[in-house]
């Protein structure tokens, strides 16, 4: 029985495994070529579009992240471990890709980059604290410990954000729109994005099995 899962762990991925991210990516292009403008912003928000995207699926990876630590937290188990790595990693790389393409945005939509605008600040700030809390575990033996500070992550975030004052950031670009093309697109945006984080975190959990 041990042998069989051993060869099962092993078996190559299938081709089509690797198309994946291509047509993902496809789809994310389309949706930035062809989607809807904004009244105020006009194609400035296709910038936006990738910033929120980005953003989004790193604070699901973030919310993943966090159950998955309470899991090593509460059993230590291999299982959550094996799980909340390559989670917490790949959230991490989604969410500084979307605060880079915040500052695409701020140089679209207003013509500078303004890293001391409040937003901008927490999301730089919040992305220092997330990157030191998952090294800090890394480094340290006592997987609980590990769990516990990539668990605390989402709610870092969270609090920097909705502390944040609002000066030239918009509250919320999907609820706030009253367009539903333009609502429709940032959230086929997001979910490509969550199905590609989705596919970054499979790969490396087969290539750790192997």
């Amino acid at each position: 029985m041990q042998i069989r899962s051993s060869k099962r762990m092993q078996r190559p991925l299938p081709n089509w495994f690797w198309g994946v991210p291509l047509v993902l990516l496809v789809g994310v292009a389309l949706l930035i070529a062809f989607g809807p403008e904004e009244r105020t912003l006009g194609q400035g928000i296709r910038s936006v579009y990738l910033h929120v995207g980005l953003i989004w699926t790193g604070l699901m990876g973030f919310g993943v992240t966090a159950v998955l630590g309470i899991g090593v937290l509460l059993t230590e188990k291999p299982f959550w471990l094996r799980w909340f790595v390559p989670v917490s990693w790949v959230a991490l790389g989604f969410y500084a890709a979307g605060v880079f393409m915040s500052m695409v945005a701020s140089a679209d939509n207003w013509g500078a980059v303004f890293l001391q605008e409040p937003r901008m600040a927490a999301s730089l700030n919040g992305l220092a604290v997330a990157t030191i809390l998952l090294v800090l575990g890394s480094w340290q033996p006592w997987p609980r410990v590990r769990g516990a500070l990539g668990a605390s992550i989402i709610f870092v975030l969270l609090w920097f954000n909705f502390s944040a004052e609002l000066v030239l950031h918009p509250q919320n670009p999907i609820t706030n729109s009253e367009a539903t093309p333009i609502q429709l697109t940032f959230l086929l945006v997001t979910t490509l994005f969550v199905l590609l984080a989705g596919w970054v975190v499979w790969l490396l959990r087969f290539a750790k099995l192997k």
